[in-house]
């Protein structure tokens, strides 16, 4: 493995494991409200908009591996009927487009961050600051396009179109099963 693609390794594996603390911090809340709420009839203040606000941060981050991996909600009609080495360059043009939207919208969240901060916007229950909650997801959403390039590099340096299978963690989930079985 050459140092781009341990770079990347880490970064995808830092990313991944970042969405998956949002998620479980998430959960926790969520599962600690409910226990309250139903167990002993009391509330966790700012509990909703805490929660709201860290979901926003792990989807953001989420799409970042999603996008890296080609693991995104993909409609493959046109794709499935290509030959291989068309579905290759339609997954660089696809990987061209989504990288122009990401930064894109990465340029114009932070604007949004900017002004977010500037206006000392806070939660209803407990006054945060609404805004490194914010600056939290566009780094998600940078990460994105940051691993798009990446994976457009990649693509361009080496002529290989497929994600290589070293670049993420040992287990990345469920796997394909043929047609038929659950």
């Amino acid at each position: 493995m050459n140092a781009f693609e341990l770079l990347i390794k880490r970064i995808v594996t830092f990313v991944d494991g970042a969405a998956a603390m949002f998620l479980a911090i998430i959960t926790g809340l969520t599962f600690l409200t409910v226990v309250l709420r139903y167990g002993f009839n009391a509330s966790l203040p700012g509990s909703f908009d805490i929660g709201r606000l860290l979901l926003g941060v792990a989807i953001f981050w989420g799409v970042a591996v999603a996008a890296y991996r080609q693991e995104h909600i993909q409609v493959d009609i046109l794709w499935s009927a290509l030959p291989r080495k068309a579905r290759g360059y339609l997954n660089l043009f696809a990987d061209l487009v989504f990288f122009g939207c990401a930064a894109v919208f990465t340029w114009m969240f932070l604007v949004r961050v900017m002004a977010t901060a500037a206006s000392g916007e806070t939660t209803f229950e407990l006054d945060v600051q609404i805004w490194p909650f914010h600056l939290l997801a566009w780094l998600g959403i940078a990460l994105t396009t940051v691993v798009l390039l990446a994976r457009i590099a990649h693509v361009i340096i080496t002529g290989n179109f497929d994600v290589p299978s070293n670049l993420g963690p040992d287990d990345d989930g469920p796997q394909d099963y043929p047609a038929g079985e659950p």
